[in-house]
């Protein structure tokens, strides 16, 4: 898709990246089978994203994305976020991923505190 096709409307163009990249889930899943790849595909979409000024407010929605659709773990995405790293634009997208992040570190207390009544 070339630039030109994607919509000017910054909540628009977040649906539509996430439509395409939806149709890619099933192939990125297949590569991103490890957690070291998952955080090469986490690292390379940030990148993106904040090299391309339309889709800096696109991460969240695109990395929520690629958890609900088992690409990346919960795991891969709590360490991105607890641990520092030098790909570019990180400062700017840990105050977009913090709702997120905030769900699914009480997520994981809860199933850690299931987890103790067995």
């Amino acid at each position: 898709m070339t630039r030109g096709e994607w919509n000017k409307k910054e909540e628009l163009l977040a649906e539509q990246a996430a439509k395409h990249l939806r149709a890619y889930t099933p192939l990125l899943a297949a590569f991103a089978s490890t957690a070291r790849a998952e955080m090469a595909l986490l690292l390379k979409v940030q990148e993106y994203c904040y090299e391309n000024m339309s889709f800096m407010r696109a991460f969240q929605k695109l990395v929520l994305l690629l958890y609900k659709k088992n690409v990346l773990s919960e795991e891969v995405i709590l360490k991105w976020y607890r641990e520092p790293n030098s790909v570019k634009g990180k400062v700017m997208f840990l105050d977009q991923m913090k709702k997120f992040v905030e769900w699914l570190q009480s997520a994981e207390e809860e199933s850690d505190s299931g987890d103790d009544d067995d």
